[in-house]
């Protein structure tokens, strides 16, 4: 008998599935967050307690995961390579790298 989940087509399947939905999810939250920020002027957000470096952040990095999202959806090409953690490993935490 092994210890944990046993590895079976079905648990590939879901696995795959959640992870693929989670990515529709997130490009979806992006967006959102994206256009919020793009139409908060940068005083609004200092006002709410970020520095003026956060906020540059911030926007920095919701920037370049939009520009990720178009990519995504085959809506924009990236035509030279990018490093899209740059901004967005400040924001992320736990678990950087």
């Amino acid at each position: 008998m092994s210890v944990g989940l046993a590895i079976t087509k079905q648990e590939i399947d879901s696995r795959a599935g959640d992870i693929a939905r989670g990515f529709q999810r997130h490009f979806n939250d992006v967006a959102t967050l994206q256009s919020y920020l793009a139409q908060t002027a940068d005083a609004d957000l200092v006002a709410l307690g970020y520095t003026q470096g956060e906020v540059a952040i911030l926007k920095s990095a919701f920037t370049d995961l939009a520009q990720l999202t178009t990519i995504w959806s085959g809506s924009a090409t990236l035509p030279a390579a990018k490093d899209f953690r740059t901004f967005v490993r400040q924001v992320w935490g736990v678990g950087a790298f």
